[in-house]
């Protein structure tokens, strides 16, 4: 009876959310056809400022109906955000604030907006068009009830102009429901612990974030895994109204068909429409019937006499570099004007590193008896990209090529994964901009937009565009069966975002969706959905100028998180093409715990997996991604290389697995280089997280790079030298072989190299050096050197050895540095540890009693002397600083850090962690956002390494 009690409370709930999603009489306004953005008057902005927000209880039925606690905010953004911003709530990222917040995932929400219209928009269709609403929304124009919509990735759209006064105050009621309204889910942090002391996610009910049903909703943003805290909800993209006349254009697509010496063969398209629009238009039936089964009479198609013509533009540099007028032929209602165009001499859109991503500016004007009635514009950028098998043996049915030759060009792809830039949505451009041009400093060519979070904001695409990279755009799926999916509402988000990306020359790669079987019947109709959709609205994914997988890993790309000595990537992978994620966890800097944890909490770090770690540390583990046994020991592990981590300090273990990963970055992605062609792509998980966490990351919440950044990005050098070490860890008396590969990106070749490799003990005595010559091939190639073996004395023990290698073209210019730091351990002289070490890939050993790295290197001092070159603005309360550093000691400068310090901030620099020698001077650049910009005078810089005291100088205003 029990049983049978709850299936019919489940069932009511179920019934009951489904019919509080929608108004089943109002007119349901998710559609496939997205209006384009104009130009000019005819386009007005309704983001930004001016929007009031409060809420009900229930929702309204009349939008007179009394709400709650209105007050001012803006538009883009959450609720979340809307309430801390405006004084409401503390910020929602500190401690356990998030509990504060959770009320706002039951309440309907209502911003409201008053907008005056130019008298000129009389006559013209008016589209207002709201490009993202999380997740249920209404839409009232004055009065009236225009409709209803759901969905988060684009719309609702609607023509409002019977319900406006042009040259009048005219009201826009939005309500916002919650994607879980009815069924929100208990805050996970009461959830019972199992004996390892995880939370027993399965005894949670109400929302799944892994099992959504008909919500079409990223995870991480619907309190998956790492988000647990937070349901998002609210107007999160901008708000528009387009004026558009009777005669107009739609959706332009062009496409690239050809790049040959000296020109570029184009196909433009765009729809034309006479005296009807997009939203009345309808991609198919939803119903069973033939879809084109005209009558004996056919179909009527009505000439329109008027003179028109179609202006088409493109413009480089501001100067026009194409221009041409084509006259149209075309019927009542909706037209399609198609032509080929061709570009002579035309500048190519290049990836990061490979040259400049020309983008040229192509307006459409639609002229109607000779005057323009209607225009679009975008940026475009010509560029081929052609896919070939790689060179390793194919091993499944299932197998792309995963060469990518871009324009003509073979290239080994350095990538990245990405996550959205916050996970309650406050995505200014700003942000953006700051993560995506750390990215290309740190040589990253593709993005990977990844499939538990989100279509991502036009910003996103338009810097990506700007910067030259690439981006695999993963369509929101993650980890799940939908077999529930509504399939209206899937496809009307599917086609509006394939239009809206599809003009971007970044966008190389349409995926599925992340780590989710495309093949189970749960996702077979989704997967179906979107496969038609590409092949009709993208046709670069027909000529393969872009790549579709249906999920990744599949195809021949692989994910793997093994915690395992990194010199076995190039052994156990040695035959995959791609590697679309891989990573290791680490411990972002202590001064963000400091701000968003009670300090309080920094004791036992060294025990955090034990299983009464969580409930002693609840703000700290709040904060920590995904915690549990099989995520700390793998970190702590590595840090316990680095620093004693019995009972460390926050600052400490910080820094220790920030450098134990650091280490682990550089390996693999010199491995997986060197193992080109055979394997022709990288994308290391992940480079920013969402909120301040402990989690796999390159860079912090606030925009700070940590030492994996470093480690990873000298890796991603046009010309990279590296060792091709064959392990980490050895035995006294060992022979080290110490192969040289040099990957080289360029296609001018390099003759005449000089490739030196040192060895230095641990006190930084030198024990070994070899230089030879090496003529590196035309990129993108592998160069490889093979050196003498190098024996480790018999009585050098639990000790670390330092080897830097170095590359100097012909002229000794530097080119490359790399330096390691390999264990002669006791550890292995036990005979079975040492084979089973040796003969497979095991869990990384901790050191609990030595030796550490940072103590063994602080043994050995030197000195460092700073000065600052030149502090110059770059943005509203940011900076580009030039420093000099020297080492002015006899000893190498080990794990060398520039830091600005006095003051929150977040910092990009050139190089950091790094490897200074005797008598060297480098120069640095760092990028500073000032975080407290109150607090900027107090601000000093500061230089140190592990074996050099902490110099400092002061920061000209």
């Amino acid at each position: 009876m029990k049983k049978l009690t709850l299936c019919l409370l489940s069932v009511f709930a179920l019934i009951n959310s489904v019919s509080a999603q929608s108004d089943t009489t109002a007119r349901k306004l998710w559609q496939p056809y997205r209006i384009s953005p104009r130009m000019g008057a005819q386009h007005i902005d309704l983001s930004g400022s001016g929007w009031e927000l409060s809420y009900a209880d229930q929702p309204v039925k009349d939008v007179k109906q009394a709400r709650k606690d209105a007050f001012q905010t803006t538009v883009p953004n959450s609720v979340h955000w809307s309430y801390y911003k405006a004084g409401k709530l503390p910020h929602p990222y500190y401690h356990k604030n998030s509990t504060q917040y959770r009320w706002i995932e039951e309440k309907a929400w209502y911003y409201k907006k008053s907008v005056t219209l130019p008298t000129s928009a009389q006559g013209s269709l008016l589209f207002l068009c709201f490009d993202g609403v999380d997740y249920f929304s209404k839409v009232w124009v004055n009065d009236s009830l225009v409709g209803v919509h759901e969905g988060m990735f684009g719309g609702p759209s609607v023509e409002i102009s019977r319900y406006v006064k042009a040259g009048q105050a005219n009201d826009i009621t939005v309500e916002v429901r919650a994607g879980n309204w009815g069924n929100k889910a208990p805050d996970y942090e009461n959830l019972p612990r199992n004996s390892n002391g995880e939370f027993v996610t399965s005894k949670r009910t109400g929302f799944n974030p892994r099992a959504s049903g008909r919500i079409i909703k990223p995870w991480v943003i619907s309190g998956g895994s790492g988000g647990e805290a937070f349901f998002t909800v609210g107007m999160w993209q901008g708000v528009r109204l387009e004026i558009v006349p009777a005669f107009h254009l739609e959706r332009p697509y062009l496409i690239t068909k050809s790049v040959t010496s000296g020109k570029a063969d184009l196909h433009l398209s765009a729809e034309v429409f006479a005296n009807t629009h997009s939203l009345q238009q309808q991609l198919h039936p939803w119903n069973n019937t033939q879809i084109n089964h005209p009558n004996e009479k056919g179909t009527i198609f009505k000439t329109v006499g008027e003179k028109l013509s179609v202006l088409v533009e493109l413009i480089s540099a501001k100067n026009t570099v194409f221009s041409r007028e084509y006259p149209l032929t075309i019927y009542e209602g909706r037209n399609w004007f198609e032509q080929d165009l061709t570009l002579p001499n035309p500048k190519l859109w290049q990836p990061n590193g490979l040259g400049d991503p020309n983008l040229y500016t192509v307006r459409l004007t639609l002229k109607r008896t000779g005057k323009p009635t209607d225009a679009l514009q975008f940026d475009y950028g010509i560029r081929s990209i052609e896919r070939i098998a790689t060179a390793g043996p194919r091993t499944a049915d299932r197998w792309e090529n995963w060469q990518f030759v871009v324009n003509g060009r073979k290239i080994f792809v350095k990538g990245m994964n990405f996550t959205p830039q916050d996970i309650l949505l406050d995505l200014p451009k700003e942000r953006y901009r700051w993560t995506l041009e750390a990215a290309k400093k740190m040589g990253v060519q593709l993005i990977r937009i990844w499939g538990g979070g989100l279509l991502e904001s036009d910003y996103l695409y338009e810097i990506c565009d700007e910067l030259g990279i690439m981006v695999w755009q993963d369509f929101p799926i993650g980890n799940q069966d939908t077999p529930d999916y509504p399939q209206d509402i899937w496809e009307a988000q599917v086609v509006q975002n394939i239009v809206r990306l599809r003009n971007h020359p970044s966008l190389a790669i349409w995926c599925g969706g992340n780590e989710f079987n495309p093949y189970s019947s749960g996702n077979a109709k989704s997967m179906g959905i979107l496969e038609r959709n590409l092949d009709i609205f993208d046709k670069s994914v027909a000529t393969s100028a872009r790549l579709f997988v249906r999920t990744t890993p599949d195809d021949g790309a692989m994910h793997a998180y093994p915690d395992m000595d990194p010199t076995w990537y190039n052994r156990s992978y040695k035959f995959e093409p791609w590697v679309s994620e891989t990573g290791m966890h680490s411990i972002p800097e202590a001064s963000l715990f400091y701000e968003t944890v009670d300090n309080k909490e920094f004791t036992g770090l060294g025990k955090m997996w034990e299983t009464s770690f969580g409930p002693a540390h609840p703000e700290f583990i709040h904060h920590f991604t995904e915690y549990g046994p099989s995520r700390v020991p793998r970190m702590l592990s590595r840090a316990s290389h680095i620093s004693d981590m019995a009972d460390p300090t926050i600052e400490s273990i910080s820094e220790a697995s920030q450098v134990g990963a650091g280490e682990f970055y550089q390996v693999l992605s010199e491995k997986m280089q060197g193992n080109y062609p055979v394997t022709s792509g990288l994308m290391p998980w992940v480079f920013k997280r969402h909120w301040p966490v402990i989690a796999i990351q390159m860079m912090d919440w606030y925009g700070n790079a940590g030492a994996p950044y470093y480690f990873l990005k000298r890796t991603y050098e046009p010309t990279h030298i590296a060792i091709d070490l064959p392990r980490l860890l050895w035995k006294p008396g060992e022979r080290i072989s110490l192969p040289v590969k040099v990957t080289h990106a360029l296609p001018q070749a390099i003759p005449g190299t000089r490739v030196s490799v040192r060895i230095f003990d641990d006190t930084f005595n030198q024990l070994w050096q070899q230089e030879r010559s090496l003529n590196v091939t035309a990129g993108t190639s592998v160069s490889d050197l093979k050196l003498d073996e190098y024996t480790i004395p018999a009585n050098y023990r639990d000790r670390f050895l330092f080897i830097l290698a170095e590359l100097r073209d012909a002229s000794g210019k530097f080119l490359s540095r790399s330096f390691y730091f390999p264990r002669s351990l006791s550890m292995l002289e036990d005979n079975a540890f040492y084979q089973k070490y040796i003969s497979e890939p095991i869990p990384w050993p901790a050191l609990d009693k030595g030796p550490f790295l940072k103590s063994t290197v602080g043994q050995t001092t030197t000195t460092l002397m700073v000065s600052t070159l030149a502090n110059a603005s770059t943005a509203k309360d940011q900076s580009h600083l030039r420093v000099k550093v020297t080492n002015t000691g006899k000893v190498p400068a080990f794990m060398t850090k520039v830091d600005v310090v006095g003051t929150k901030r977040a910092i990009v620099a050139s190089d950091n962690f790094t490897w200074l020698a005797p008598g060297e001077s480098q120069e640095f650049t760092l990028d500073v956002i000032w975080r407290e910009p109150e607090t900027r005078p107090k601000a000093t810089l500061s230089v140190s390494a592990w074996n050099a005291a902490i110099t400092t100088a002061k920061l000209p205003l």
